[in-house]
């Protein structure tokens, strides 16, 4: 049997663990993805990421922006790969609430290729 302490202590603890939550998000695949406008793309490149994310400490930003977004997260791998589009994208996002921090992330992966601009498709 319990006692009146441990009873309360088990209830502290359980609810604590209620409060530490987090998690990923598979939010979508696309054959093609990007940011920019592009005409015609040639052959496919090197694999990239991009991330954009944002700590927070009791709701006050400590860390990136106030709210993370995909653009963002778009832009910084076809920028690592001088790149216009993302082929083969995964777009993933990642939030980790706990009770006074909390983090939430985007992130992109997937192929860059270059675009030919000016030309019609």
């Amino acid at each position: 049997m319990l006692r009146g302490q441990e009873v309360v202590s088990a209830v502290i603890f359980a609810s604590l663990l209620v409060l530490t939550v987090g998690c990923t998000l598979r939010v979508g695949d696309f054959t093609v993805a990007s940011s920019k406008n592009i005409g015609m793309l040639s052959q496919k490149g090197d694999h990239v990421e991009g991330e954009d994310c944002s700590s927070k400490f009791l709701m006050f930003p400590v860390a990136g922006p106030m709210d993370p977004n995909f653009k963002t997260a778009m832009d910084r791998a076809l920028e690592k790969a001088k790149g216009d589009v993302i082929v083969e994208a995964v777009l993933w996002e990642t939030k980790v609430n706990m009770i006074i921090f909390s983090q939430h992330c985007f992130k992109v992966e997937g192929n860059v290729a270059r675009g030919e601009f000016g030309k019609k498709m």
